[in-house]
């Protein structure tokens, strides 16, 4: 297969579209999965994720928003008249027709998205600069639903201007990959057996399935999320029957699987470095279950090309990022590695600077005066020691930490230190408040870690300007020298 465009560079006024038409540049990855992770390879099955998450928009859906954009401005329908594109999407879709919108000079481009979404997709959405509006009711809806997304997309898509791709009714949606995907990955394998995706709109089985079906002897396997289940992007069964496109023709079986074992696929994949969402581990399951059956029917032989093998391709149609705060809510606390001083999550939150820790010869020259504005020093150490000698003027604030380990290498007592410091530092303190306002603090204790602490606390609360002493101050050090009672 010869490579276009091998160094992978683009240049001139077209570099942006060139840089997403698959066309235009090297193949998309196609990766096999090593043994420890395809539980046939001993049975004679080669399994290879394409990597449609590695496009340009990150997502498999540019390649059908690309397609259908392109065709629309071929037959007049997209002008330069056009300064609105519409359409009902999950995410993925709408993302990249905002994309190539706007590398195309269309204006605007508004998303119909359901209310179910998460914040982190609707943060996507708005980061890309598309106009959000959210939708009621089912999640999937059907065409003719008047109170639906794709409905009122459609719908709006016929005034004057406004163009709806309409990734649910558009050939041009799969025959994207009937354009790129399918050549694609034949051309990549052509001894290919098997191929298996996920099943959203239906339009990579769709577009794919038969290209391959077309030009060799492969079996195809479409899979749908398990009834009443969810999986962002592919569908149920019972929604796909409402999709109008030739997927039927496209695929030789279903395969039904739930959310639990695609997160949990798809999170192994993506720890062994194919950096894939769940709707990818959706697919690699669902050709597992397949497999499982025909080893155990006895017919996985029927399968194998003349090398006596069944190379197989799933697709993989984006990353995990923007789920994974999914993945915390469908997997197993016993998934993840816990973490360890999980009680700073709320401790120790305020800022650090290096430039605000300053040597005890520095904290000198502040006492002295230096032209600032008037010093005010917070001593840290216990009562007893402050009764004993501390700096004219300083207030004290025992912490008990005279014999506390040290905090920055101690969770418990950073967090113990931080309420007490947090609290009491505080401009609503009686002592406190009135005593450190208008006036730059300077911190001290009796190894400079507290001190550190409380700066930050002062800074990050009061707003004030704080600075530690590096490293602790004892009566008869150099800082504050003469100047201690």
């Amino acid at each position: 297969m010869d490579t276009v465009n091998p160094m992978n560079v683009f240049s001139g006024e077209s570099s942006l579209l060139d840089f997403h038409n698959p066309e235009k540049g090297p193949p998309i990855p196609l990766v096999e999965l090593p043994q420890k992770l395809n539980s046939f390879r001993k049975d004679g099955v080669r399994i290879y994720a394409k990597l449609m998450s590695h496009v340009p928009a990150a997502n498999i859906k540019s390649l059908p928003a690309l397609n259908m954009i392109l065709r629309a401005q071929e037959t007049g329908e997209i002008t330069d008249e056009t300064h609105t594109l519409v359409e009902y999407s999950s995410g993925s879709t709408i993302t990249s027709i905002g994309i190539v919108a706007n590398i195309l000079g269309i204006p605007k481009v508004k998303a119909y998205v359901t209310n179910k979404t998460t914040e982190v997709k609707l943060q996507l959405l708005r980061f890309f600069g598309l106009d959000v509006t959210l939708f009621g009711g089912p999640v999937h809806p059907i065409h003719s639903d008047t109170n639906g997304g794709i409905f009122v997309a459609a719908e709006e898509g016929k005034q004057p201007g406004v163009v709806n791709p309409d990734q649910y009714f558009n050939r041009e949606n799969y025959e994207a990959h009937v354009r790129w995907t399918g050549p694609q990955t034949f051309a990549q394998l052509p001894e290919i057996k098997v191929f298996v995706a996920s099943m959203g709109t239906a339009g990579t089985i769709t577009g794919t399935g038969l290209y391959l079906k077309k030009v060799s002897s492969v079996f195809s396997i479409g899979v749908a999320t398990a009834p009443e289940d969810r999986v962002p992007g592919p569908r149920s069964l019972n929604v796909l029957r409402d999709i109008e496109f030739p997927w039927k023709d496209a695929h030789d079986v279903v395969e039904e699987v739930g959310s639990f074992e695609a997160y949990e696929k798809s999170m192994e994949l993506s720890r062994h470095g194919l950096l894939v969402g769940p709707s990818s581990g959706l697919a690699l399951v669902g050709l597992f279950n397949f497999l499982a059956k025909r080893k155990e029917s006895g017919t996985l032989d029927e399968l194998r090309n003349a090398n006596g093998e069944i190379p197989c391709v799933f697709i993989c149609c984006d990353q995990p990022f923007q789920y994974i705060g999914d993945y915390f809510k469908k997997l197993s606390p016993s998934h993840f590695c816990p973490v360890t001083n999980a009680e700073l999550f709320t401790s120790d939150f305020y800022p650090y600077n290096m430039d605000w820790e300053v040597t005890p010869e520095q904290g000198q020259r502040m006492l002295k005066g230096d032209g600032g504005p008037p010093v005010c020093v917070l001593d840290l150490r216990d009562a007893k020691d402050f009764a004993a000698s501390h700096i004219n003027g300083a207030l004290n604030v025992d912490v008990g930490c005279r014999d506390l380990p040290n905090p920055y290498k101690h969770a418990p007592t950073l967090a113990q230190l931080f309420g007490l410091l947090d609290a009491r530092l505080s401009e609503a303190d009686p002592t406190l408040g009135p005593g450190l306002r208008g006036r730059r603090v300077l911190t001290m204790c009796y190894n400079g870690n507290v001190a550190r602490l409380a700066m930050s606390v002062i800074r990050g609360k009061r707003g004030l300007e704080s600075y530690c002493v590096q490293g602790g101050c004892e009566e008869g050090g150099v800082f504050g020298a003469g100047l201690w009672e």
